[in-house]
């Protein structure tokens, strides 16, 4: 079995934690994957300044290379390094740690998990500079989107390096479709005002028996606006849940007909609740960010749910009204939706791609 450093967070719940314990639990029985755990001390705290960022990048840079070090003298045949990455200022701690593993003859893949990647490489400030340097460096590079993979393969230095990996979920391999009416809206997600919560709940406010059921945490800030914009559908129409288990929230996204995510958030990049929702044969209205045009888009050319403006509610309106005009059409996109996941994002597709990558290395 094949001996590979896995370089990702080992701790807290965001997006590429989550996705990397999911990973190492998929990927047991192909390859050994020996961890080098990031992102540690972000992990732990809330809020962060630039100074916290800048501090923290610098004891995690040296905590990885000791690691690292430390894994290949009791592992001697280690060939290949897959690390992963979220950008922005992490950028220069992925510089110096695959120039170190370079200098140890040991190959490497970066796995970028943000959606942003076309405009900070194609930036003439410090953090391009850095980007591109960085991904020379390394053999090959795993994007989420086509934007990602079209802008990186135009660079000389880089043409023939890139794959394009989504991420990938447990589908059912069948499902009994129930015809929707489209008058139940969801959100699933942090409440953070950019990815579009508060358009949102003014659009579902100004949609006729439309309810909208908003699970996840935030704020006391965030939670207090919401209410101010649900007004006399606070608690009438919209409801606000709190933070529930990931068990709970499919259970509650089940019982929905659209997932409503206008996001516009900066590192947008493959949103876990679109690809869960698509599974379940649901709608989603969301907007043009990173992977999400892509995952909505079928492998037929047919559409698999509608994209709007960001900062639109009233675009958000019209794609909740069109849906409840044009039943017929809707749901044939939810069924069209959960193709797509079977076809091109379930656990097993996207593993065999994983490892067809890894072979190509080794």
């Amino acid at each position: 079995m094949n001996n590979i450093l896995f370089v990702a967070p080992l701790h807290g719940n965001g997006g590429i934690a989550s996705w990397a314990a999911n990973y190492r639990r998929v990927m047991h029985s192909n390859v050994n994957l020996i961890s080098i755990g990031v992102s540690k001390r972000r992990a732990l705290r809330g809020k962060v300044t630039i100074f916290n960022v800048f501090l923290d990048g610098l004891l995690d840079l040296r905590e990885v290379l000791h690691d690292i070090r430390k894994t290949l003298k009791s592992e001697k045949d280690v060939s290949l390094m897959h690390m992963t990455t979220s950008g922005g200022y992490g950028t220069f701690r992925d510089f110096f740690i695959v120039r170190f593993v370079k200098r140890m003859g040991i190959k490497s893949i970066m796995h970028c998990h943000y959606g942003c990647i076309s405009e900070d490489y194609s930036s003439k400030g410090l953090i391009g500079f850095v980007l591109r340097r960085t991904l020379r460096l390394f053999d090959q590079i795993w994007v989420l989107d086509r934007k990602s993979f079209q802008t990186l393969d135009q660079d000389p230095n880089l043409h023939g390096k890139i794959e394009l990996v989504p991420n990938f979920l447990e589908v059912s391999p069948s499902t009994t479709y129930t015809e929707k009416d489209f008058y139940h809206v969801g959100f699933v997600g942090n409440l953070i005002p950019t990815k579009g919560i508060y358009d949102l709940t003014a659009a579902v406010k100004a949609c006729e028996n439309t309810k909208l059921d908003i699970i996840g945490p935030g704020e006391e800030s965030v939670i207090n606006k919401i209410i101010i914009i649900a007004g006399e559908e606070f608690e009438n129409r919209i409801f606000l849940h709190g933070k529930v288990d990931n068990s709970t929230a499919i259970k509650m996204m089940q019982s929905i007909d659209i997932l409503g995510l206008p996001t516009y958030f900066p590192s947008e990049a493959f949103p876990i609740s679109i690809l869960e929702a698509m599974s379940l044969s649901k709608m989603v209205v969301s907007c043009d960010r990173a992977a999400i045009s892509d995952m909505l888009m079928g492998n037929d050319g047919k559409l698999c749910g509608l994209l709007v403006p960001p900062q639109s509610p009233t675009d958000i309106i019209a794609a909740i009204k069109w849906c409840q005009s044009h039943r017929r059409e809707a749901n044939e996109m939810c069924k069209n939706a959960y193709r797509k996941v079977y076809e091109s994002y379930r656990t097993e597709v996207v593993v065999k791609m994983c490892l067809d990558n890894y072979q190509k290395l080794l």
